[in-house]
């Protein structure tokens, strides 16, 4: 039911709607209730249904028989599959209608018209899906809706005087099989949101003018009047249906209910078997096929001849009657055959006339009930020689009565009669306004709101013709004034307190309990009830208990959490589990929020986006990103960065990326950066998100201890070949393509260099290495500051290199401008050189690994591993820079840096000194050289690297470097008698390090070559440069 209040809604809807299975009734359980569709019995008991389950003529079952042609399984997955993808294209359809509409409604003032017509426009789309599956299954799908009629009927079986027809009406499950049945089923799902369309429409065009109520007062007042100024004034040669007419515009609560009950009368012509599906299954049940609308009461007829033949007969004024009973002796059989004699005398018809007694007003109840006119009813029953029932409905069609109120009550009075079944009852009922007649043949959802409007209608129509024109309504018609009589019957408010008592008894009457809590029909009866923002807003918190009952912590939820987790879900929560009536819901809200010009309230907005929310993560579901940016942009600030932060994390390709990015920026005004932050954040909150003593404390080991034969090469380690991480994981993957949109966003200089940063230093300090390499690979700074300079600068410059031609004088304006894109964009600057360098360690160890591993004579060392070091040494270069990763734009960044100079410079200088060390007998004794320098390099206090080293714990194991290096370095002076003296090294010399003599340092050399000719080749290199 819906709410009366958010508040009220949000604390008392806890009631369980849990779905009880279906139960199959047996014979007597039918007989109990005179509520079930019941043609099985009689107010006596009598069975009145003919079977014809075994008649070769048996229309229906022949029509059954020949079984349906099925393709095997490869055709009905290509089906399915065809199904889906159209399902999609009617989905995106929705999103390009919606997307028109809000890009029309700024121009428009009449913003309620272009409202109705995008809701015509929607409707318009489930009304061609619907018709293009009817075409393929038109037949598959009245057989399913006669078999579903039939079985809410329980027709009995005539011949054997009892139980359904279960046996000649084939399940669904047999009648349709495989991709018939999915397709049957989504044909009549889109009928049914055609219809909820319709009304959606409606409602629009009777509620929704959003103007202030004193001049949407006057506007309403203006119309009716022009309206009533078209009709004559009333007298007393006035008819009657010309102040039905006046009646209809001068109450808006008439109208409306006029209006609804015209669209349930369409419903159920577009959701139920139609009139000539109702005509044959009875035909099928009578046995008589056609023949059932023409015999009349042949069998009563019959037997009266038959008694009037063996006996004296009265006059019909004799006040003693012939006792005679009918065929099977059970009651005692009517006498004449006037159509009031069953109820008159008390008696009762032949079982075969039964049936066809109540098959006709069947008949009348269901034309009635799909809004058939009443010259088609007439005519029907003329045509069957039922002129007399034709006589007695007439009346309420005359357009030139005065009065039918004194029609209307006898009417009323002949439903709360003897009459001869319940159908005749309901049929009295609806013309006179007798709710309670009707309810007793109303077996679904809308047959029950079908009674309520017309019969309301019908009792506010005599109500007003009391109030206006009490001559018209003669004392003995006068309406009851009880207020239970009269309960909402003028009153807006008494009107929706009647509808919600309404819905609530269907919500717990076992017989509607599971149609009431279906998705759409819950959409239906808000929108009824003229609630579509209430059903936003429950519909919101069903989305927020649903997500509360997943569990886990609200921040990981774009779901806004508006209390605990209840014990039972609200009815709307099917609603939110319902793809389709989550995006009808949802569309509701944005066409409805749209024309609406007041500001959402606080309180509630949160849930209503929730229903947004929710209609996006069904579509992330399916895949369908395309209009996203259009949902989302009719969210909070917030709400949307939230969300899409978390979306955009599915897009790929810088194709796809680029036209997202338009979209949101350019068509709908999105705050691209803050939503790119959000993914971001989102992305290293997941991944890279560690708590310091998680974190490994050497998450880069570059060294292995070594004990092999190649001493003069690895002195006591070597730098690991397989340092580097094997493969990315998609934490890595995700950050590298979250980050890809900020190159693509225009401009942006310090957003870009700042998240880049982030994004390179989280990697860094979670131990993330493969992720680091990954975004030193993707996103150089040489290609970013050139991509971006042109739209900073209006040219191509790499700033960081300050050896560029095109650099501006100092003091101008461009190079201070370029000293502050500098400083925007150091961090990420120089931890990409820090990956650089560990990159350059991985490149170095392959060269040089299969360069000694591979025996070969004495030979000029290969230009690779020659630029492999000078690459290392390039690569090496920054990290010994004062100041290096010491410049943090904030706290929280220093306290980053900090640790990553730490953990990964020191590891990175011992694993150079390692190929420092290697490169000298490989290369060139230079390389010893080298790592004198290093040491000064090292100790000098402005680097700030001897702190590292001390503070990381890896102090020996520098000395012990330097240690190993000076042994060595001590044996390689000289190589056969040559004096070396390195280029361009004046004042450095390795007798520095001499204890012996020469001829000593090269037995040494010699002494401790391998057999690979390496040290000798290094140590000749050396003396012929000499």
């Amino acid at each position: 039911m819906p709410p009366t209040t958010r508040r009220s809604q949000a604390g008392a809807s806890q009631a369980s709607i849990a779905k009880n299975p279906t139960r199959k009734r047996g014979p007597a359980s039918r007989k109990e209730s005179s509520s079930l569709w019941n043609f099985n019995t009689t107010s006596n008991g009598d069975d009145v249904l003919p079977s014809t389950e075994d008649h070769a003529d048996d229309d229906y079952h022949n029509e059954e028989e020949p079984p349906l042609a099925l393709g095997g399984p490869a055709d009905a997955l290509d089906s399915l599959h065809e199904m889906a993808d159209k399902v999609g294209r009617e989905v995106e359809l929705f999103s390009v209608e919606l997307d028109r509409f809000l890009k029309e409604l700024p121009h428009r003032e009449d913003k309620h018209v272009v409202a109705i017509e995008v809701a015509g426009k929607f409707q318009h789309i489930a009304q061609k899906a619907a018709e293009s599956l009817n075409k393929r299954h038109e037949r598959e799908r009245r057989l399913q809706l006669r078999r579903e009629w039939a079985q809410r009927a329980n027709v009995s079986d005539q011949r054997t005087g009892g139980g359904s027809r279960i046996g000649s009406l084939r399940g669904t499950g047999s009648i349709l099989e495989g991709r018939k049945a999915e397709e049957v089923k989504e044909q009549r799902h889109w009928q049914q949101e055609a219809d909820i369309w319709q009304l959606f429409k409606l409602i629009l065009e009777l509620h929704y003018r959003h103007t202030t109520t004193e001049a949407l007062d006057r506007e309403l007042q203006a119309e009716r009047e022009d309206k009533l100024a078209q009709l004559a004034s009333p007298n007393r040669y006035t008819t009657e249906a010309e102040l039905y007419d006046r009646f209809l515009i001068e109450s808006d609560t008439a109208r409306e209910r006029s209006l609804i009950k015209q669209w349930l009368e369409q419903t159920a012509e577009h959701q139920e078997t139609d009139v000539q599906g109702v005509m044959e299954e009875l035909e099928t049940r009578s046995g008589a096929g056609k023949g059932l609308w023409s015999k009349g009461w042949l069998h009563t007829r019959e037997r009266i001849k038959k008694e009037k033949r063996l006996r004296s007969w009265p006059d019909p004024s004799d006040p003693v009657l012939p006792q005679i009973r009918t065929e099977n002796g059970e009651d005692m059989m009517a006498t004449t055959l006037d159509p009031d004699a069953p109820g008159r005398q008390q008696r009762v018809l032949e079982k075969e006339d039964r049936f066809y007694e109540k098959a006709v007003w069947v008949a009348c109840w269901e034309m009635l009930r799909r809004g058939t006119s009443w010259q088609d009813i007439r005519a029907w029953c003329e045509e069957r020689n039922e002129g007399w029932r034709a006589v007695a409905l007439f009346t309420v069609e005359s357009k030139h009565s005065s009065s039918n109120s004194a029609w209307r009550k006898m009417c009323h009075l002949a439903s709360d009669s003897e009459c001869a079944n319940e159908y005749e009852a309901a049929v009295y009922g609806l013309l006179s306004g007798n709710a309670k007649a009707v309810e007793k043949v109303c077996r679904s959802v809308d047959d029950h709101l079908f009674a309520y409007y017309t019969t309301t209608l019908t009792r506010e129509f005599e109500l007003y013709l009391h109030t206006n024109f009490p001559d018209r309504v003669p004392a003995m018609t006068a309406l009851r004034r009880s207020t239970s009589a009269n309960e909402g019957l003028t009153s807006r408010a008494t009107a929706q307190e009647a509808f919600n008592n309404l819905i609530m008894r269907l919500r717990q009457n076992s017989a509607t309990k599971e149609e009431s809590a279906q998705p759409l029909k819950i959409i239906e009866h808000y929108l009824l009830n003229n609630d579509a923002e209430n059903l936003v807003y429950t519909t919101g918190m069903a989305a927020s208990d649903l997500d509360s009952m997943r569990g886990g912590e609200e921040t990981d939820s774009v779901i806004e959490r508006i209390r605990n987790a209840p014990a039972q879900l609200l009815p709307e929560s099917q609603v939110v589990l319902d793809p389709a009536a989550l995006r009808i819901a949802a569309h509701i809200y944005v066409v409805t929020r749209a024309i609406d010009p007041m500001e959402p309230q606080a309180e509630t907005v949160g849930a209503e986006e929730n229903v947004l929310v929710s209609y996006l993560q069904a579509l992330r579901a399916q895949g369908r990103r395309d209009y996203a940016a259009m949902y989302a942009s009719r969210m909070r600030h917030d709400k949307y960065v939230a969300v899409l932060g978390n979306l955009l994390q599915d897009v790929s390709g810088a194709s796809q990326q680029k036209e997202m990015l338009k979209l949101m920026s350019d068509d709908y005004g999105l705050d691209v950066v803050a939503i790119f932050d959000e993914q971001v954040r989102l992305i290293l909150q997941k991944y890279f998100t560690l708590r310091r003593e998680e974190v490994p404390s050497r998450p880069l080991e570059t060294l292995e201890d070594y004990a092999g034969e190649q001493t003069r090469l690895f002195p006591g380690r070597r730098i690991r070949e397989d340092f580097m991480p094997a493969e990315m994981d998609e934490g890595d993957i995700l950050l590298c393509r979250g980050l890809e949109w900020f190159r693509l966003l225009p401009g942006e200089w310090k957003v870009t260099f700042s998240t880049l940063g982030l994004g390179m230093r989280m990697a860094l300090v979670s131990g993330h290495v493969s992720g680091a390499m990954l975004l030193a690979r993707t996103f150089p700074f040489q290609s970013i500051s050139e991509h971006k300079t042109v739209e900073v600068l209006g040219k191509v410059v790499n700033i960081m290199d300050k050896n560029s031609p095109i650099q501006p004088p100092p003091g101008t304006q461009e190079a201070m401008q370029l000293d502050v894109l500098r400083q925007q964009s150091r961090t990420y600057y120089e931890l990409e050189q820090l990956v650089l360098a560990i990159l350059a360690l991985a490149d170095w160890v392959s060269v040089e690994r299969a360069y000694s591993t591979t025996p070969r004579a004495a030979s000029t060392p290969p230009a690779e591993l020659k630029a492999a070091k000078a690459d290392l040494d390039e690569a090496i270069a920054p990290l010994l820079q004062p100041g290096f990763l010491r410049e943090a734009a904030d706290d929280s960044e220093a306290v980053d840096l900090k640790w990553i100079r730490i953990c990964y410079i020191p590891e990175i200088l011992l694993a150079y000194q390692c190929a420092l060390y290697s490169a000298g007998p490989m290369l060139s004794r230079d390389a010893y050289i080298e790592l004198m320098d290093l040491s000064t390099t090292i100790a000098d206090e402005s680097t700030g690297l001897t702190e590292l080293f001390v503070q990381s714990g890896r102090m020996r194991e520098l000395v012990d470097g330097f240690a190993q290096a000076g042994k060595t370095m001590l044996v390689m002076k000289g190589v056969n008698g040559r004096k070396f003296r390195p280029k361009g090294r004046e004042g450095k010399d390795l007798s520095l390090w001499e204890i012996g003599g020469g001829g000593n340092a090269g037995v040494v050399a010699n002494g401790d070559d391998d057999g690979s000719g390496i040290g000798l080749v290094a140590a000749d290199a050396d003396a012929d440069a000499d």
